[in-house]
């Protein structure tokens, strides 16, 4: 038979991993925390001449999957001449010598510096377009495979839980804990053990998480290659933590022990939790040394508070342990208060980094998610406050009454409720593009200039509208023959329409500046997809016209 506390420490377990398979099954999908700033050739442009290489430009340092990073040239076979090589946040493409002319397509898979992988690409033309151009849409899909990203998320909620069983109890030992400690000693070595477990699990998903391929699809060198990578680098830190500390725990807890056992014991505990940080968002800060600190201290705060307040509720509020929980809880009380502290000082910090400016906090994902934690986190201190008045209204010397323990218990089980609700929230945080980077690859997007080239049986015709934004926007147009030669179109025509708004066609007036060459000005007063028509008369009886959806933002 199941006693009361093992059921109590089970239903917790259960909790913990239903808590994690919502993250997981109801997060936003988001698994690039790296953005394409720009890309030389520009998405979609025709260059005259052949460019030595194709390179992409992120927004932090990148790593490429050299398997799935390559450019493919009209005739199908490989453009470049070696693998893409990346210089700080640039992936780089060299190109072999003497391409033909038409549309290349241009994949990458690469893996951002916190370890999330990001699938992509594009096409650009020389000379001209393709008659049966390639897409890039095809590249552009899911990252990861469906059942690798539950996976994932349910050993990340997991891993925080390990760390509170591990952390929390520990410290309650460590201190004046006056219950019995067997029960006590088990919550930390399930705590150390989940995560020992979860680090090797997730040293494996990591493969197929970054490489986009099946659970068991994965060959020793893709897992060879996370094991070098920093989040590798992570989970080995956090390995080593786990089978030199359980030791050192022992040792820590018998009669006499050495404070500099102790002391070595809370270094080890410190590079356990700091290993959650080294694989995550704050290695890829404005400012990692500072954000590195605040994770650090964000993450052991939580762990400690929440590992305690189980240890709390399983082990020490019950009837029969009265006398001794009068004597720990207003210790436990003041223990609290710090944690709660700590635990807002750097999470307001790690905000102000990762958020960047006010527009940010509404305006993305990732900052609404901290809205949400914010209120939860406020609702959390709201539930420890019950327990907090409860200690405050009672004499010091007074034993517990079977009333408060109960008042107690249920505030504290409140306040795990949160917790986890906390942690399904920071779950998805993790996973969440940064708002900083989201809001300012949004900017970049809002206003980006086109270039297209458009092609029918008469002519190509290159468009290019600049800046591709609400108001003012000039147009150029540039006329070829069908084998990409420069043409003296007889007439050239222009219109502007916006069909989501029912706006009719509206005529755009050129002026010549060459002799394939137009422009244009036009003043295009909301957002959305403009569908722009350009009919040219190449002779007396030819003429075609091609249309083409512009976004402006």
């Amino acid at each position: 038979m199941v006693s009361g506390t093992s059921r109590r420490v089970l239903f917790f377990a259960l909790v913990t991993v239903l808590a994690g398979l919502s993250a997981a099954l109801f997060a936003a999908p988001a698994y690039a925390h790296a953005t394409v700033v720009s890309t030389t050739p520009q998405a979609n442009a025709t260059v005259d001449t052949q460019p030595v290489e194709v390179t992409v430009v992120f927004s932090e340092p990148v790593s490429p999957v050299d398997s799935q990073t390559w450019i493919v040239a009209p005739d199908g076979s490989r453009a470049n001449s070696g693998e893409a090589v990346v210089r700080g946040s640039t992936l780089a493409y060299p190109l072999r010598e003497g391409l033909p002319n038409g549309t290349y397509l241009v994949g990458y898979r690469v893996i951002s510096a916190d370890g999330h992988p990001i699938p992509g690409g594009f096409t650009f033309s020389i000379g001209q377009p393709s008659a049966s151009p390639p897409s890039a849409a095809s590249l552009t899909g899911p990252a990861v495979d469906g059942t690798v990203e539950i996976l994932v998320e349910v050993n990340r909620g997991l891993a925080i839980a390990g760390l509170a069983l591990a952390l929390g109890p520990t410290l309650l030992l460590m201190t004046r804990w006056p219950a019995p400690r067997k029960g006590v000693l088990r919550l930390t070595a399930t705590g150390l053990s989940t995560v020992a477990l979860t680090a090797v699990v997730g040293l494996y998903l990591q493969a197929p998480y970054t490489t986009g391929s099946k659970l068991f699809a994965v060959s020793g060198e893709d897992v060879a290659a996370v094991v070098d990578s920093r989040y590798g680098t992570a989970m080995l830190l956090r390995l080593f933590t786990v089978l030199a500390g359980l030791p050192l725990l022992m040792l820590s807890l018998r009669r006499g022990a050495k404070k500099s056992d102790r002391w070595l014991l809370a270094v080890l505990a410190l590079a356990m939790v700091t290993s959650w940080p080294l694989a995550g968002h704050a290695t890829t800060s404005p400012a990692p040394p500072l954000t590195i600190l605040t994770d650090t201290v964000h993450v052991g705060a939580g762990a400690i508070w929440l590992g305690g307040l189980v240890t709390l509720i399983a082990y020490l509020l019950r009837p029969s342990l009265a006398d001794e929980a009068a004597e720990f809880m207003p210790h436990w009380s003041k223990w609290a208060m710090r944690l709660v502290i700590a635990l807002a000082v750097a999470g307001v910090a790690q905000a102000l980094i990762e958020i960047g400016e006010p527009a940010a906090l509404f305006g993305t994902t990732y900052g609404k998610l901290v809205v949400t934690k914010a209120v939860l986190f406020a609702l959390l201190v709201g539930a420890a406050a019950i327990a907090r008045n409860v200690l405050r209204k009672r004499r010091a010397d007074e034993a517990l009454t079977g009333r408060e323990i109960g008042l107690l218990r249920r505030s504290i089980g409140l306040e795990i409720v949160i917790a986890v609700a906390v942690i399904c929230v920071t779950a998805v945080l993790v996973q969440t593009t940064p708002a900083r980077v989201a809001y300012a690859d949004e900017k970049r997007t809002e206003a980006q200039p086109f270039s297209q080239r458009l092609s029918s049986n008469y002519f190509q015709l290159q468009v290019e509208v600049t800046p591709g934004e609400v108001g003012a926007n000039s147009v150029h147009l540039y006329a070829f023959g069908p084998d990409g030669a420069a043409i003296d179109p007889l007439e050239w025509k222009a219109t502007v329409a916006l069909p989501s708004a029912n706006l009719p066609p509206v005529a755009l007036e050129l002026l010549e500046l060459g002799p394939n060459h137009v422009t244009g000005e036009i003043t295009l007063p909301s957002a959305g997809d403009w569908l722009f028509s350009f009919t040219l008369r190449v002779s007396k009886l030819d003429q075609a016209t091609v249309t083409q959806s512009v976004p402006i933002r």
